[in-house]
C-alpha cells in the first residue's frame, strides 16, 4: 500500500534554488512527494490551509502561531552572517533623514504582501536600532514600491536585483546587515515549517526527506560553483554575483540562529506584533 503523497513547498526565490536543485531528481523519483511553489507569505497560508504539509516559510508565522507546527531540525533561510542583499528597504534618502522626508511628504512605509517575517524584521529595526518616529504601515504587492516614492520593503530576486544595480535615486538598506549590527547575530528569515496531524505514513515520507535534505545541506559549499555554473542560473545575473549571494545565505539552524530567532520573537512582542514568545518545537525525524 503505498504512501499519501507529501506535498512540499518551495519558496519560488533564488535563496533555496540550490537545495532544490539538488532535491528535484530524489523529489521526482519519489511517487510519494510533490512539491509547490509560492512566495512565503502564499506557503504560510497554504500551510495554515493544509493544502502543503512542510515548507521553508517565514519564520514570524511559526512565531505568531506555533499552536499547529513544528520545526524540521537544524535547517532555515538566513544569512551566513550579514549582509543577505534580498531582503531590503528602499528608500528615497538615507536612513538617518527618513524621519523628516515622511513628515515632508506622508508617513507611509511599504510593507510586502511577501513576506511576513521581513515586515516585522523592518518594523522592529525601525523601533528598536533606527528609533524612528512610528509610520504608517500599509501593504503593497511585491515589485510595485519602486512606482512609489514610499520607502518600501522589497525581497526575493527583485531584491536582489535592485542590490546589485541599486535603482537611480534610491537608497538601498539591507536588513539582514542592519539586524546584525544591531544584535550581533544572523537573522532567520524562513524556517521549515510541519504542520501538525501528518500521520505516521507521511512522517516516515518527511524523515526521509529530511535526512536528503540534511545531506544536500551539508555537501553544497563543495557544489556551488558547479551548480552555479550548471545552467539554472537566471540570466539577469553573472555567475560570481550569484556564487557571492549563495555564499551569504545559510540553511543552518543552530544555536545562533535559534537565539536570533527568540530575540526577534521578543522584539515583535515588545512591539505587539505578537502576544507570546513561543518555544521551539521540533519535528521528531
Amino acid at each position: 500500500m503505498s504512501h499519501p503523497t507529501l506535498r512540499i513547498g518551495r519558496i519560488a526565490y533564488l535563496n533555496v534554488w540550490p537545495l532544490f536543485t539538488l532535491l528535484a531528481p530524489i523529489i521526482d523519483a519519489n511517487p510519494d512527494v510533490d512539491c509547490v511553489s509560492g512566495h512565503p507569505s502564499e506557503l504560510n497560508a497554504a500551510l495554515g490551509r493544509g493544502e502543503i504539509d512542510v515548507a521553508p516559510a517565514s519564520a514570524f508565522a511559526y512565531l505568531a502561531n506555533p499552536g499547529g507546527f513544528s520545526l524540521l531540525p537544524d535547517l532555515s533561510i538566513s544569512a551566513a552572517l550579514a549582509p543577505i542583499q534580498s531582503v531590503l528597504l528602499v528608500s528615497p534618502v538615507p536612513v538617518d533623514e527618513l524621519a523628516a522626508y515622511l513628515r515632508r511628504t506622508g508617513n507611509t512605509v511599504l510593507l510586502s504582501r511577501a513576506s511576513a517575517s521581513s515586515n516585522a524584521l523592518l518594523r522592529v529595526l525601525w523601533r528598536f536600532f533606527w528609533r524612528l518616529p512610528e509610520a504608517d504601515w500599509v501593504m503593497t504587492d511585491p515589485g510595485t514600491g519602486l512606482g512609489t516614492d514610499r520607502p518600501f520593503v522589497e525581497i526575493g530576486d527583485t531584491a536582489l536585483s535592485y542590490y546589485l544595480n541599486p535603482p537611480v535615486g534610491r537608497h538601498i538598506i539591507d536588513l539582514g546587515a542592519a539586524w546584525h549590527a544591531l544584535t550581533g547575530l544572523p537573522f532567520v528569515f524562513a524556517a521549515w515549517i510541519v504542520r501538525q496531524g501528518l500521520g505516521a505514513a507521511r512522517q516516515a515520507v518527511l524523515s526521509g526527506m529530511w535526512r536528503k535534505l540534511m545531506d544536500i545541506k551539508a555537501g553544497l559549499p563543495h557544489r556551488l560553483d558547479e551548480l552555479v555554473e550548471s545552467g539554472g542560473r537566471p540570466d539577469w545575473i553573472e555567475a560570481t554575483a550569484l556564487a557571492d549571494y549563495l555564499r551569504g545565505v545559510s540553511y543552518d539552524l543552530g544555536p545562533d540562529r535559534q537565539a536570533s530567532l527568540l530575540l526577534f520573537g521578543r522584539h515583535c512582542q515588545e512591539l505587539g506584533l505578537l502576544d507570546a514568545v513561543p518555544g521551539l518545537r521540533w519535528q521528531a525525524v
